[in-house]
């Protein structure tokens, strides 16, 4: 038997339509907890599944400001720098230190991003002086500076760097192992990602990492968003591309363009909680392990994550 509903007035129709707004929304946040990534930024992951977080501020060896982060070859240790002293640092992923190499003077203390490459060297950015150090961590250390504006291509670059603030320089640093490419990212004002030629002698390609690029954040405007660091992944042939500010990390493809993002949230103890100031990344992708280090004073951490699926 079906039911004829009359309504008395327009105010229980009022009531009666608001119900199944509010029904009609709850149907959709449900279906959308359950929608495949997309390659559009916004379309973010659940969060991340913890493993481990360690302490890693350590004023006393100089590193009581971490930034990059990078796998090394030494089992059991990642690279690591700190704007607080220009060392490289081998961090533990227990985030115990390890051995420090002391660099140069010359290399300046406002040390951010750091990649290794096949032939034992590690690529250090200095930020200040917008240049990229190579260091080989021998004793004695082995040290070349290269200045962005030395390389080839660079007066491009500079056309698009007009009115980029001294502190929202090359940030992050990640190497392709296989093409030997380099990635040199500009933190903001713009965001910009350099491709450099394995000589580290020519800009190859500049990509702005712009809002209709898929980098979006609801948690900050277009201008306050940023990156942080860099790491490359081989098994999905892409950057992963950490930033402070929201809170996220963006997995970009630099031969398809397209963007995925990830939600630095996680659940700990029964509560849902989120990765603060986060500076470096790197992927062990053997044991399939991401890291985050975070630059926030003596709450400083290295995040261990199980390594989320793309």
């Amino acid at each position: 038997m079906t039911e004829n509903r009359v309504f008395s007035s327009k105010a229980e129709i009022s009531r009666c339509f608001c119900k199944l707004r509010r029904l009609a929304f709850t149907a959709s946040l449900v279906a959308a907890a359950f929608l495949p990534w997309t390659d559009f930024a916004y379309a973010e992951s659940a969060g991340l599944v913890l493993v481990d977080k360690f302490k890693v501020a350590d004023k006393s060896e100089g590193f009581s400001e971490p930034s990059g982060l990078a796998m090394s070859n030494a089992e059991g240790f990642l690279w690591s720098v700190s704007d607080a002293e220009p060392k490289l640092h081998l961090l533990g992923v227990d985030g115990v230190l390890g051995n420090s190499f002391k660099l140069p003077a010359l290399a300046g203390s406002d040390l951010e991003g750091v990649a290794p490459r096949k032939d034992g060297s590690v690529l250090v950015l200095q930020e200040t002086d917008r240049s990229i150090l190579v260091v080989h961590p021998t004793d004695p250390i082995q040290l070349t500076t290269i200045p962005l504006a030395s390389l080839k291509g660079y007066p491009t670059a500079a056309a698009s760097l007009v009115g980029n603030p001294l502190n929202k320089g090359p940030e992050g640093i990640a190497v392709d192992p296989e093409s030997g490419r380099v990635f040199v990212g500009i933190e903001g004002q713009p965001r910009l990602l350099m491709v450099l030629s394995p000589e580290l002698d020519e800009i190859i390609e500049i990509i702005p990492l712009a809002r209709d690029a898929g980098f979006i954040s609801e948690r900050v405007d277009d201008d306050e968003l940023d990156l942080s660091g860099l790491t490359w992944s081989r098994s999905s042939r892409s950057l992963w591309i950490v930033s402070d500010k929201s809170r996220q990390i963006f997995v970009y493809n630099p031969e398809s363009k397209s963007v995925k993002s990830i939600s630095l949230t996680f659940t700990e103890d029964g509560k849902q909680k989120e990765v603060k100031h986060p500076e470096g990344i790197a992927l062990d992708e053997t044991r399939g392990l991401l890291y985050i280090l975070t630059d926030d004073a003596k709450k400083s951490r290295l995040y261990v994550f199980e390594q989320p699926e793309l």
